[in-house]
């Protein structure tokens, strides 16, 4: 097990030199340290943060796709360069020391050091690291293109996140715009209606009906506002419980697919993600059938994993690619057709890369062009909500005066 350590000390040159380092032991530390012309005056270990950063990894096991594509980005230049992947491994995490990406490393490094294989070693923090990137990564030692398979990884991991991006830029817009009209909603009716009510309470007159409503559920929120974090926590709360529960997964997912046009959206989406993953998987020589089956799992849908898994079913029961393509439904049909046309050529990783290249662009479009359709449904329901609560404050104003001339 790695510790972080923090260290003071000086330069061949006499020049100070403090930071922190990773390293099993001290005398490891030590070691590490005088390897890069360090030599140490004080070197103590932080005991409450290694404490800390397991809790973390417990919290939280799986890296982020970035931190992902970061580590094989310094693997693939430092193999280049001619470094040992041992040697690679310990540069990377001195760069990050006690970080999460330092600390997988770290106990990769620890595990080639033991004698145990590269692809082995990956596959041991694939709960960390993704099973696409370790399989990529153990085929890749078979076949002795650990390199190549590192540009694979990226390539495949900056496609991934340049999808995630394009997804959520759609959808950033209108929860910006939900976000601002539930605020100000919000915010009528826990500082401005009440000002009004005071105001009415002296009139001594009935108010008109839509009035009325908004007075009432003023008061109503105001007097039980624990109530509104509560639902918001429970309605939070079930959503999670829902996407943990298989039933529930299967019921969000299939709906997430429905929703007009941004059902669409997701859809061409996970399309093209699922066809990236299969072509890194396949270029990586990575069996069809495992390669199908972590493109499923990959592909975070419920829907889409059945698909893949149903492919593989039929190719294991020796059905043709083309055949067992050509009878799943959820995937597009331009998909299938070109699946069929890679199996006869022989070339089903490159016809899928060329797929998820072009359909790339046509998705940010597409996103842009989401939001654009709904902005003006948007704009129109804000408009709608915030002026029907001014005209329903302002309109006994109207009749008091009314009355008065």
């Amino acid at each position: 097990m790695s510790h972080t350590y923090l260290f003071k000390g000086s330069d061949r040159l006499d020049r100070k030199r403090k930071g922190q380092i990773v390293a099993v032991d001290r005398e490891s530390a030590k070691a590490k340290l005088y390897r890069r012309g360090v030599y140490v005056k004080r070197l103590r270990r932080r005991i409450f943060f290694d404490l800390f950063s397991r809790d973390l990894d417990f919290i939280h096991p799986r890296l982020p796709l970035e931190e992902v594509l970061w580590i094989c980005r310094n693997l693939s230049s430092l193999l280049t360069s001619g470094l040992r992947l041992p040697e690679a491994c310990e540069l990377i995490t001195d760069q990050r020391p006690g970080k999460r990406p330092a600390r997988v490393m770290t106990k990769i490094r620890l595990d080639l050091e033991a004698g145990m294989g590269v692809g082995d070693a990956f596959v041991a923090q694939q709960h960390r690291l993704g099973k696409v990137p370790t399989a990529m990564i153990k085929a890749g030692e078979a076949t002795g293109s650990l390199v190549a398979t590192f540009k694979g990884i990226i390539d495949l991991c900056d496609a991934q996140i340049r999808l995630r991006k394009n997804l959520k830029r759609a959808i950033q817009y209108p929860l910006a715009v939900m976000s601002t009209t539930i605020t100000v909603l919000l915010a009528m009716v826990f500082f401005v209606v009440p000002r009004f009510v005071d105001m009415y309470s002296q009139l001594n007159a009935k108010l008109p009906a839509l009035t009325q409503f908004v007075v009432d559920l003023s008061i109503t929120l105001t007097r039980q506002a624990w109530a509104f974090p509560t639902i918001l926590g429970l309605l939070i709360a079930l959503g999670y419980l829902l996407r943990k529960i298989p039933t529930g997964r299967i019921i969000t997912d299939n709906l997430f697919l429905k929703v007009p046009r941004l059902g669409a959206l997701i859809h061409r989406s996970i399309t093209t993600r699922s066809a990236a993953t299969l072509s890194a998987l396949l270029t990586a020589k990575v069996s069809m059938l495992d390669s199908l089956e972590m493109t499923g799992e990959a592909s975070g849908n419920v829907v889409f994993q059945e698909a893949f898994l149903g492919i593989q079913n039929l190719i294991a029961q020796g059905e043709s690619v083309t055949d067992s393509f050509s009878s799943i439904d959820e995937l597009p049909l331009v998909f299938r057709d070109l699946a069929a046309v890679g199996d006869a050529s022989g070339d089903l990783a490159g016809v899928l890369a060329r797929y998820a290249a072009d359909t790339e662009e046509d998705l940010k479009r597409d996103g842009e062009d989401f939001a654009k359709a709904i902005e003006p449904y948007l704009i129109l329901g804000l408009g709608v909500i915030v002026g029907t609560a001014v005209i329903a404050l302002y309109l006994p104003i109207f009749q008091l005066v009314t009355i008065v001339g």
